[in-house]
């Protein structure tokens, strides 16, 4: 899909095809910045068929690759996000009727690109384990307070100590003793 990471040119044209796609969308006229942010990321989230997916998808794609295994401040290869991200349109796919199937590589290929874009500019081809899970974990569809879950628990292995409250429909959290503070 990508084959060099670290060329500029057509690659990183590629790489904000997406990027292009909305501003011609002009959800910068917007003028409220959270109604603009959550456009644009609800653009991106339909255009990559995340909301498709939720967050128990994403957890489950990342077990199969072994990312969860990974530190945190591990860098994950392109190649190795791209096949994170075709396991999730794969399995997307199983769980889909026939006549609505998606293009798993068209989907996995957008993403990248947006990903690499917008995480990693200067174009080395590596994301942090910890960019990748908070990123797709944001834009994946499916519940708030399951997204809420899931991010506590990777902020919760940055700490030490960590106090969880849940209520009927929010989570609060104290994250004390953050490691290196």
């Amino acid at each position: 899909m990508i084959e060099d990471f670290g060329q500029r040119g057509d690659n990183m044209a590629d790489r904000r095809q997406l990027l292009v796609e909305m501003r011609a969308q002009d959800l910068d006229s917007i003028r409220l910045s959270t109604y603009r942010t959550a456009c644009k990321l609800r653009f991106v989230q339909k255009k990559c068929n995340l909301h498709l997916v939720d967050i128990w998808n994403v957890i489950e794609a990342f077990r199969e690759n072994g990312v969860n295994a990974m530190d945190l401040g591990d860098e994950l290869p392109a190649a190795r996000l791209e096949a994170v991200l075709s396991t999730i349109f794969y399995q997307l796919n199983k769980r889909m009727p026939t006549t609505h199937q998606i293009a798993v590589e068209q989907s996995a290929g957008l993403l990248l690109n947006f990903l690499l874009a917008s995480y990693n500019p200067e174009g080395q081809g590596k994301m942090s384990v910890f960019v990748v899970k908070m990123a797709l974990g944001t834009i994946c569809g499916g519940k708030i307070l399951d997204k809420l879950r899931s991010s506590v628990k990777e902020e919760a292995a940055l700490a030490e100590e960590v106090i969880i409250h849940y209520t009927k429909d929010r989570v609060y959290y104290i994250i004390y003793k953050i490691r290196g503070s």
